[in-house]
């Protein structure tokens, strides 16, 4: 893969996927299905070790270990089956729901202090 490809696959991870995820992970818990990320496991994990590397390489080394730190979260995802499975037991739970519901709202306010910190990193 070549960086320009990396570049487009971190482009949506970082303006739309990145985002949405700490939604997912908000409202299904901690497995999501796979079929929600915008790409194959192993394409996510390339192209945001090319970008990290690229940023490393060129000196913008916070930058790097950002992108670094969301991949971890690409081990949340889960075969759709086994996601869902999962999901349906902590739903079936009535404090699990207030649990999770407490997490959505909680996604507001993590939202906006996660967009601050992406603006502070890119300047």
């Amino acid at each position: 893969m070549t960086l320009i490809e990396a570049n487009e696959i971190f482009k949506v991870w970082k303006e739309w996927y990145w985002p949405c995820h700490f939604l997912l992970h908000s409202a299904l818990g901690p497995t999501i299905p796979e079929s929600f990320l915008p790409y194959p496991k192993d394409v996510l994990e390339e192209a945001l070790n090319i970008v990290a590397k690229h940023y490393y390489d060129s000196g913008n080394i916070q930058i790097s270990k950002t992108i670094q730190e969301t991949m971890a979260c690409i081990l949340w995802y889960e075969e759709n089956e086994k996601a869902w499975e999962q999901a349906a037991k902590m739903f079936s739970n009535p404090e699990m729901m207030r649990v999770m519901l407490g997490f959505v709202e909680n996604f507001k306010k993590d939202y906006i202090s996660w967009l601050k910190k992406q603006e502070k990193a890119e300047a």
